[in-house]
């Protein structure tokens, strides 16, 4: 874990210098690029996190590769066009590594408040892990991201146009054209309630529902993912945790809508969030769902504790966040998964464990 605990402190650190010297563009842009290497690094460098052995595999295996248009074609054609540039798997991980890592950090930076709150949420929440398991909804994740413009300016045909030509990577992002309908509402309007009621209902019905939603699946990438009942989905601790950013943008909705009115969309997203990883806690294909969703809570939380809170109670907050956050990552990430980091070129254990 100690790639881990090196990326978390020096992100943190440098996310904290890069927020203080917004006056000083020049320092601030140099530590948010700071984090981009190490987190970049880290991701780029690393051996067999979640699915890495299997991507770099079937990356082995492409002088074999002949074009089709069926499943996710995009990223195997996009695989297909590195591999001609260089045939080490570990190209694959160092370039998705680089847009993933990349895009994020970019927007992350673009909308932040607390900086140094973003980078240690995306870090402590299991986010960054993620990022190194689903390789492929990751990547695609972390450039659609960039599509929040869009949905500010509400550009509905260039929206629906950008995750049209999206999908061939993963067919899963398709679902953000009704949600895109969703989002660009106003947060606690009649339509956040009926979506609340709608998914209680499905909640509680789930038993009857899953089976229909099983078949509308099963000719597709998470066919497979879908019918596989051992293999975890969401703690009712990771509930509570993605619904916090929900809760505090409620009994902040005032304050919230006055100083930042875009925030419909970051509320709501959150919102969407929290209603898949609940329906994790039946079948883990909901939280996959979770990669296009969380990363709006990184941008939400930091920006109420900075703008909707005063004295002592942000300080609160500030802190309170941090430890609950990290006790959450030691809890899941530590004692849940056993987390271990292995690279060829890093070695971490050596610096650490020596």
């Amino acid at each position: 874990m100690g790639a881990f605990y090196f990326t978390l402190v020096t992100t943190y650190l440098s996310g904290y210098i890069s927020r203080i010297s917004k006056n000083r563009k020049y320092i601030s842009v140099f530590y948010a690029f700071l984090i981009f290497l190490v987190v970049f690094l880290i991701s780029a460098f690393r051996n067999d996190i979640g699915d890495t052995f299997q991507y770099k595999h079937s990356y082995s295996l492409l002088n074999n590769y002949k074009f089709s248009t069926e499943g996710d074609w995009g990223f195997s054609y996009f695989q297909y066009l590195l591999y001609n540039i260089n045939s080490d798997p570990q190209f694959l991980i160092i370039i998705t590594s680089l847009i993933t890592v990349g895009f994020n950090i970019y927007n992350l930076y673009h909308y932040c408040s607390y900086m140094e709150l973003e980078i240690y949420m995306y870090i402590t929440s299991g986010y960054f892990t993620t990022t190194m398991n689903g390789i492929r909804q990751s990547m695609l994740a972390a450039v659609v991201f960039t599509f929040t413009r869009i949905i500010e300016k509400e550009n509905t045909i260039l929206f629906i146009i950008a995750v049209i030509l999206a999908s061939p990577f993963h067919q899963s992002v398709l679902i953000l054209i009704p949600v895109y309908f969703i989002v660009k509402q106003e947060a606690w309007s009649k339509t956040t309630v009926a979506v609340i009621i709608i998914s209680c209902i499905g909640f509680m019905g789930f038993s009857t529902i899953f089976p229909a939603l099983l078949g509308a699946l099963e000719d597709t990438n998470y066919g497979y993912y879908a019918n596989q009942t051992d293999m975890g989905g969401s703690s009712f601790m990771r509930v509570i945790v993605n619904a916090v950013p929900v809760v505090l943008a409620y009994i902040k909705r005032r304050e919230l809508k006055e100083s930042w009115p875009k925030s419909n969309i970051f509320v709501n997203m959150s919102l969407i969030n929290v209603i898949f990883v609940a329906f994790g806690m039946y079948n883990w294909i909901f939280n996959r769902f979770t990669i296009y969703f969380q990363l709006y809570n990184f941008v939400l939380i930091p920006y109420i504790i900075q703008n909707c809170f005063k004295g002592k109670e942000k300080r609160l907050l500030y802190f309170g966040f941090m430890l609950c956050y990290f006790g959450f990552f030691y809890y899941e990430q530590v004692i849940g998964f056993n987390m271990q980091y292995n690279s060829k070129y890093l070695k971490f254990d050596k610096i650490f464990y020596k």
